[in-house]
C-alpha cells in the first residue's frame, strides 16, 4: 500500500510507530504521505521493513503508479 493510504487506515499511535522503528519522525513520514514529499531508498526500506511490507519500497517510491489496492497501474500512453 502507498504511504497515503497506510496514513489514512492507521491509527496516529500506529504511524507514529512505525515511522520511529523507521529512524524518522512523524511529520516526516505525514511530508511523505500527504503531501508527496521526496524520501531517500534507505528510508524506503527502512519503512517497508518497519510496517512488516505492508508499504513496499517501490509504493514509498512511487506512489502515483499504485492504485489504493496497492495495484500497479499500466500507463496506456
Amino acid at each position: 500500500m502507498t504511504p497515503k493510504t497506510f496514513y489514512k487506515t492507521r491509527s496516529r499511535d500506529e504511524i507514529a510507530a512505525v515511522a520511529q522503528a523507521a529512524g524518522t519522525t512523524l511529520a516526516n513520514f505525514q511530508q511523505i504521505a500527504i503531501a508527496n514529499g521526496s524520501c531517500s531508498k534507505n528510508l524506503a526500506h527502512r519503512l517497508a521493513v518497519a510496517s512488516n511490507g505492508e508499504m513496499s519500497e517501490m509504493e514509498i517510491l512511487y506512489p502515483e503508479r499504485f492504485d489504493d489496492s496497492g495495484i500497479e497501474l499500466r500507463k496506456t500512453s
